[in-house]
């Protein structure tokens, strides 16, 4: 509809959200960050929904924050020396992107263009990044005298490492698409033109040749086990796999079709 910032399409088990600021390149305003949770949890509820992609309308995927409304919120309150209110506003932030993160289905970020700071923070819930070859990275808060504070210093720094991550993050440089791809910051890179239907494929492929469940269990233990000591790790695998073990239909359906060399049809 007219007026939303975020908007949703559903289409052959695939929900895609768009941020939809075109006009602003698609900065993320406290609208935008209250949207996306119940466009999430709407994917999350709905059975029919098997892969989410996630992108922006017009040339960017995302500049980042809003540099007119945000400032405007968080000026007013933090000149009154109401510093607990930035640490409650954080986590109100730090909520709405964990949302996108604990989505136990996968997550595609279609990155057209451009993608910055809060915005870069935003992609990093996602699993899989792909972006068109025009597109930039960066993460530039400290050249604002801030640091990333939703995601940017965690989320980064596990997925690439500390050294570039230290690279990416102190100097605030911005990065070509295909260094992103060379530090596993992108899965791929593809023309402007082929962007949604490499995103569509991906999701695809999985909605026909894997098991929801045992994506969705496999992307959880993946995310929790990186924090987890190797015992702990293992154990969980073990309980896991003990509940897809459970699924019996679904189990005895994904041998059967391997046997018969044809696409599974999981329940």
């Amino acid at each position: 509809m007219k007026g939303e910032v975020v908007l949703t399409e559903k289409e052959n088990g695939i929900m895609t959200i768009f941020l939809n600021r075109p006009e602003k390149r698609n900065a993320l305003s406290p609208e935008i960050m209250n949207a996306l949770p119940p466009a999430f949890s709407a994917a999350a509820e709905d059975p029919e929904v098997k892969a989410v992609i996630l992108t922006g309308k017009g040339k960017a995927f995302s500049a980042g924050i809003d540099f007119v409304s945000y400032p405007d919120l968080m000026m007013g309150k933090l000149g009154e020396g109401n510093f607990r209110w930035l640490r409650e506003f954080l986590t109100d932030l730090h909520y709405n992107l964990n949302k996108i993160e604990c989505l136990e289905k996968p997550v595609i970020c279609a990155i057209n263009g451009y993608v910055a700071g809060m915005g870069l923070e935003l992609a990093l819930t996602a699993d899989f990044r792909i972006a068109t070859k025009d597109a930039l990275f960066g993460i530039p808060e400290v050249q604002l005298g801030l640091i990333p504070d939703v995601g940017g210093t965690t989320r980064l720094t596990r997925m690439i490492g500390i050294v570039k991550a230290k690279e990416l993050i102190m100097t605030g440089k911005m990065i070509t698409a295909e260094e992103a791809l060379r530090i596993n910051l992108a899965n791929e890179i593809v023309a402007p033109d082929e962007l949604m239907n490499s995103a569509k494929n991906l999701a695809r492929y999985m909605i026909d040749n894997c098991s929801p469940v045992a994506v969705g269990l496999a992307k959880k233990m993946i995310d929790l086990g990186a924090d987890m000591d190797k015992n702990t790790s293992l154990e969980m695998e073990g309980i896991c796999q003990s509940i897809l073990f459970g699924r019996t239909e679904d189990l005895m359906e994904g041998f059967t079709a391997r046997a018969q060399k044809r696409r599974p049809n999981f329940k």
